[in-house]
């Protein structure tokens, strides 16, 4: 589903989409909204305004004839719809490192680029460690290893990483597949 609003011109041909990679009806993603503007924001099934388009139906619910979806402020939100339960939800998020490196005492956090839709942070390791990526220092919203190289999955393993100063990139912006790079 495609994400139209506010922040980028109402044009959902140019939004950016919430996907649902098992085809069952409950999409997720993740969608920079800049501050400033109203927040608003609606749900559509094509990339244009002839599809279904979602909006909000109060307290959580998706309606076809609701008024806009919105969110309190600008932010990189998690966005999770599903049209089999007719349920939203966005979650505010910032993107964090915790691992051996910080003996697991502390996040390093990530700096989002705009441009690339990225996030990353630097470490530097004395020995080969782990790591996993958090939002905002908490461990309700984390991504490990899948056991595929360089794809996260929410919750999964720690990720393995070698010794000396690396450069690390979390790509959340192809909703449903995500990844990371070490440099």
């Amino acid at each position: 589903m495609y994400v139209p609003g506010d922040y980028q011109g109402w044009n959902p041909s140019a939004a950016p989409s919430v996907a649902s990679p098992s085809s069952n009806g409950n999409f997720e993603g993740y969608i920079n909204i800049p501050s400033g503007g109203s927040y608003e924001f609606k749900l559509t099934s094509e990339p244009d305004w002839n599809g279904t388009n979602y909006g909000d139906g109060g307290g959580g619910t998706l309606s076809t004839s609701g008024g806009n979806l919105t969110v309190p402020a600008g932010g990189y939100y998690k966005i999770n719809a599903s049209t089999a339960d007719n349920t939203w939800s966005a979650k505010a998020t910032t993107w964090s490192m915790i691992g051996s490196f910080t003996s697991w005492g502390s996040d390093i956090d990530m700096t989002y680029d705009d441009i690339n839709k990225t996030w990353s942070g630097t470490v530097d390791l004395a020995a080969d460690g782990e790591f996993k990526f958090r939002a905002n220092h908490d461990w309700g919203l984390n991504y490990g290893d899948t056991g595929a190289d360089g794809t996260l999955n929410e919750g999964g393993d720690n990720l393995k990483i070698t010794a000396g100063t690396h450069k690390i990139t979390l790509d959340l912006h192809n909703s449903g597949y995500y990844y990371y790079k070490i440099e």
